[in-house]
């Protein structure tokens, strides 16, 4: 829910971790709340936030996103 993407926004921001929500309409799923962090410019930054991300108990994937 869109609370659940706040609340976890929030919950990361208090780790130090800078987020985002996004909501999108999935055809045939309904709405969706994403919680995206970032955005990351070097292969180590990346790599520290998903160890900081797991070690806090976050799933994390890997999302390249073209500007």
């Amino acid at each position: 829910t869109e609370q659940e993407a706040d609340n976890m926004k929030a919950t990361l921001a208090l780790q130090g971790f800078e987020a985002v929500v996004q909501t999108a309409e999935i055809p045939e799923k309904g709405i969706w709340h994403r919680v995206r962090v970032g955005p990351l410019k070097t292969l180590d930054q990346i790599n520290q936030t998903k160890e900081n991300l797991l070690a806090n108990g976050f799933k994390s994937d890997l999302i390249k996103v073209n500007n």
